[in-house]
């Protein structure tokens, strides 16, 4: 196979030889563009809006704490903190990995969750239940509109 290409190859003209190998430049120039930069390209993109769907989401998140963290609760909540939040976490469709006691405090850990289902969870813990939210810690997840909740503190 390689002595026909050769043998091919010698049987052109010197301005033929010169097409064959600026179309082959061309060629690879091209396999090149369409194989590796233009994906490369195009992740990088997606990765940037990625980067400011989460850096939005993050900054609604922080308007959020303190007015959540400043709002007196309009019930007293019954029953203990973790029954509370047990309860109002299955109802609302949140899964709880970690819920530790320290004090007055549970600390907790949460699975992967909807940012928009989080804040309607922290509103109902607040203003149904009479649960303080001191701190959360939220990073965002690989699907956008996804966060977790890696520690959150309420009392």
């Amino acid at each position: 196979m390689k002595q026909q290409v050769l043998n091919w190859w010698a049987g052109l003209q010197a301005r033929e030889q010169r097409l064959v190998t600026g179309a082959a430049i061309v060629l690879l120039i091209g396999i090149f563009y369409w194989l590796v930069w233009q994906p490369l390209h195009q992740g990088q993109a997606m990765a940037q809006q990625k980067v400011q769907a989460a850096q939005r989401q993050l900054a609604q998140l922080q308007q959020l704490v303190p007015q959540l963290q400043s709002a007196t609760p309009a019930v007293s909540r019954s029953g203990s903190l973790a029954q509370v939040i047990s309860n109002s976490a299955r109802s609302g469709g949140i899964s709880v990995s970690r819920m530790q006691p320290q004090n007055e405090q549970l600390t907790l850990v949460l699975d992967d969750v909807s940012f928009e289902r989080l804040l309607a969870w922290l509103h109902t813990l607040q203003y149904q239940h009479g649960v303080k939210l001191v701190s959360l810690d939220v990073a965002t997840a690989e699907k956008p509109g996804i966060v977790r909740v890696r520690r959150m503190v309420v009392e």
